[in-house]
Formats: C-alpha cells, structure tokens, sequence
C-alpha cells in the first residue's frame, strides 16, 4: 500500500522540493521502497529554473558544454540549464555560447538514435547528459554509448536524483541522493526482499510517474 508522501527539501537550494511515496514500486530496471516523484522540478517552470540554476554551479567554470541530452522528460529544465550556462559571465567557459537542447529518440528495439538533422548538434561536441533520476545506471550507460556512435564526447552528467555517484568514471552532478531519504533501497527485483516476503507490487513506475495495481 502506498504511503503518504514526504517532503524532502534540497540541501542546495531551499526552492526546491520532491515528494517520496513509501511502497513497493516496479521500475523500469529495478524494484524500490520509494518512488522519488520529481514531476514538479520537471514540468513546473519555477522549479524547473530553480534546479537547473543549481545544477549549473557544477558546470558553469569547469566545462565546456556544447548540447545537452535530456532524458526522462527534463527538457524544460535543460532549457533554462543551456540558458544559465551560457549566460555572458566572464568566468564563465560556456559564456555567450550557442548550447544545443535535444532528446533521442528510441526506435522499437528501444535503442537511442539521433535523427541525421540532429547528429551535427552531436558530432564533435562536448556533450551533458541530464537525468531526472539516476538508479542502475543502465539508462545513462546507453546514452553514453549512443553519444560515442555519433562522435560526440560526454563531459558530464546531471541529475535531480541519483544513488550512484559515477557512471562509467563520470561524476553524476545530483541535488538529491540516497543520503536525502534513508532507507531507500533500489534493487533488481529477483533480489527484492519486498518480493521475498510476500509483499504486492504497488505500482508500477517509470520516469513520467506511477500507475496503481
């Protein structure tokens, strides 16, 4: 049974909130305890700038960013992401640079490709991934290796949630990890000891949210 949500505020920035539900969820590439709701720092444009101007501390003096890939529907957010890196600071590395915002595409074996209009904005440039939750990593690994096939070269990845603290020997950029909400568990579920002990899966969940059983 899903529990009343939690409110947990970021430690970077006190504008920005997520909700976590307590219960059984089936992920895409694993079963969790919590489901970590970002909605509001994906889709509502306050919020939405007040993460990405966080995220972009990380990025604004030490990389040289050419396009953002977004995953799991945080464009709005790599929308004011590209806006603040490029602002014309001085210290800035990105300052007054034209920073590409694009998405893949999954075809029906669900591999990521770059459309031929798109692969200029990928080929030869220094490439952000931008993650709304980070968890197994699975999906961050096929975006890098997607980047690679097109010639670009992957510099970072960002992320709202993440437990892992690097991918591929690449830093994840976070404002929340496990740390923010003690006791979440997310694992493969032929390991689940939710599952082991008898426990129904609430929901089904996915980047875009939760569907009840």
């Amino acid at each position: 049974m899903i529990g009343a949500p939690i409110s947990i505020q970021c430690r970077r920035n006190n504008k920005v909130h997520v909700r976590a539900l307590p219960g059984h969820f089936a992920m895409t590439h694993s079963h969790t305890n919590y489901y970590v709701d970002i909605m509001e720092a994906k889709l509502n444009q306050a919020v939405a700038n007040e993460v990405a101007t966080t995220l972009a501390q990380s990025f604004t003096y030490e990389k040289q960013i050419d396009t953002i890939v977004c995953m799991d529907g945080t464009e709005v957010i790599g929308a004011f992401l590209a806006k603040e890196l490029a602002k014309g600071n001085v210290y800035s590395v990105n300052g007054k640079s034209d920073i590409y915002v694009v998405t893949p595409e999954h075809e029906s074996a669900r591999q990521m490709i770059f459309r031929d209009n798109i692969q200029p904005m990928i080929r030869g440039k220094n490439i952000l991934i931008l993650c709304g939750s980070v968890l197994t990593g699975k999906n961050v690994r096929k975006a890098m290796q997607c980047v690679s096939w097109y010639g670009g070269t992957v510099v970072g990845i960002a992320s709202v949630f993440s437990i892992l603290e690097e991918v591929q020997g690449q830093r994840v950029t976070h404002l929340y990890c496990e740390a923010d909400l003690p006791g979440y568990k997310a694992v493969d579920y032929t390991v689940c000891e939710l599952c082991k002990n008898g426990v129904p899966v609430d929901a089904v969940a996915n980047c875009y949210g939760y569907s009840k059983l």
